[in-house]
Order: structure tokens, then C-alpha cells, then sequence
């Protein structure tokens, strides 16, 4: 019984590929076909069954290097479960930026919407849920040690610089004085970040409820005049509050030609 055959124009239309590529697979030896008496080149079904086999691998990414060695010399199956084991590390590593990448969005997603509908309001909020990373550190070396974490540590670099500070009202004013700064990460970010995250070994923030508000600044300090209508606010409300405030900015950016930063306060509430 005679075998069936495929032009080379016939298995290109079948299989979606160019007439290019099916002769740059023959060229790198991955795939075959014979010349026929009139000259034209033909597959036969055991080429066709090989080609549907090159391309599930190609579908894996497995690259033409690694290919002509599976189909050039014996041990196929060694090579290939080789090959399959190092390109699953590959991806699941692959995944696990693009999980921290869509990460980063989403936080930054999240920051700009509440900044848009919340710029100079005073609201209630809870304090963020969060693992703390570094407990107590100044401004300076807060910068240093996030460069430091997000380097070592992949998806570290979604930690927050969280500026505690103590007011007090001074005149029709008030004064600010710096205390500590902490970095976070929020708790949702746990199974995200490749740093070792958990309530037995890390310490968390204590949820409380808070006067916020967001506000833009020329300096990472907030300014008394952003603290004092949420102060202002507070009594309004019949609420006490403490004399300590939170700061942490989302990003940096530009507002009418000047560097400025987008800040967000946190009053907890008694």
C-alpha cells in the first residue's frame, strides 16, 4: 500500500507555518523529507507525525538548540525530561514576576483611585494590615534598607515607608516631631513577595481605626497645614484622637512644574 505524501505547500497550509520554516527545521536537521522523481520534495506520514511533535515542543519554548540535540542523537527521553524540568523552573519563575509585576499595578492602581476621589478629604480608614518588615529606623536609613530588601529579596520593593511623628498644639498651630520610621508590607502581599512572612516570626501593625487623609507636599514630612483640618475634623466628629501620626507617601511625582510628594496621614482614633 503506498504511503501517503505532502508537499511541502500542503503541510504548511495544514499545520499554520510558513514554507520558510519548514525548510529552516530541515536545515537544522530537525525535520526531513525526501525528493521524489519529478523533483518536488515530499513528507511522508512519519514526517508528519514528527513535525506535530516539534511543534507541541515548540509550543513548550523549548529552543531549536535543544531541539536538534532531542532529534539528532539517541536518549531522546533523558534529554527531554531534562530539558522539560529546567523549562518548568523557567516558567513557574516567569510566573512568579508576572504575579509580582501585576502586583505592583494593582497597589499603584489602588493608590492613584484613592488619591483622585480622597485628595484633601478627611475620611475614616483602618490602619493597613500589614507585616513589619523593618521595625524601627530613621528616614535615611529607611531609604538605604528598601533598596537593600527590594535587591535581595524579589517583590520587597512593594514595602511602605511608614513615618511616625507626635503633634502637639502649638498657637493657633501645631508642631511636629519625627519619632521613627517602619517599613511594611501588606498582609495580602504575604504569598507575593520571596521573603520569609509570618505572624509567628514577623510582627504586624495593630489594627486601628484612623482620621486619613491625602494630601500633596513638597517634602516627606506632612506640613501642619495638611494635619490640621483633620484635627479640625476629629472634634467635629466628637472623636478623640491620639497625639501620634502616621505618614507614608505612594509615589512622587509632578504637580504644577514642582516635585512634589503624594502623602497620606493616619490619626488613630481612640
Amino acid at each position: 500500500m503506498e504511503k501517503e505524501k505532502y508537499l511541502i505547500g500542503d503541510v504548511a497550509n495544514l499545520m499554520g507555518l510558513s514554507r520558510d520554516t519548514l525548510r529552516y527545521y530541515e536545515k537544522r536537521g530537525i525535520l526531513s523529507s525526501e525528493k521524489g522523481d519529478n523533483g518536488y520534495r515530499y513528507y511522508n506520514e512519519r514526517d508528519i507525525s514528527k513535525l506535530i511533535g516539534i511543534l507541541y515542543q515548540r509550543k513548550m519554548d523549548i529552543g531549536l538548540d535543544d531541539m536538534e540535540e532531542l532529534w539528532s542523537e539517541d536518549g531522546t527521553l533523558d534529554k527531554l525530561t531534562r530539558i522539560t524540568r529546567l523549562r518548568l523552573e523557567e516558567e513557574k519563575k516567569a510566573i512568579r514576576k508576572h504575579e509580582q509585576t501585576v502586583a505592583r499595578l494593582r497597589i499603584t492602581q489602588n493608590d492613584c483611585e484613592n488619591i483622585n476621589h480622597h485628595l484633601n478629604q478627611v475620611t475614616m480608614q483602618n490602619f493597613p494590615s500589614a507585616y513589619v518588615i523593618i521595625p524601627h529606623t530613621t528616614i535615611k536609613e529607611s531609604v538605604e534598607l528598601w533598596f537593600q530588601y527590594a535587591r535581595d529579596y524579589s517583590g520587597l520593593d512593594m514595602m511602605y515607608a511608614f513615618d511616625e511623628y507626635t503633634w502637639k498644639p502649638e498657637g493657633s498651630s501645631i508642631s511636629t516631631e519625627y519619632k521613627n520610621t517602619q517599613l511594611i508590607l501588606h498582609r495580602d502581599l504575604q504569598q507575593i513577595v520571596d521573603y520569609d512572612v509570618n505572624e509567628q516570626s514577623t510582627p504586624v501593625t495593630n489594627p486601628a481605626l484612623c482620621v486619613s487623609s491625602f494630601c500633596i507636599s513638597e517634602d516627606r514630612t506632612p506640613a501642619p497645614s495638611a494635619i490640621l483640618p483633620m484635627i479640625e475634623w476629629a472634634r467635629k466628629q466628637g472623636l478623640m484622637i491620639s497625639h501620634q501620626l502616621y505618614s507614608t507617601f505612594a509615589f512622587q511625582g509632578l504637580h504644577r512644574g514642582r516635585n512634589i510628594y503624594y502623602l497620606q496621614i493616619y490619626i488613630p482614633v481612640f
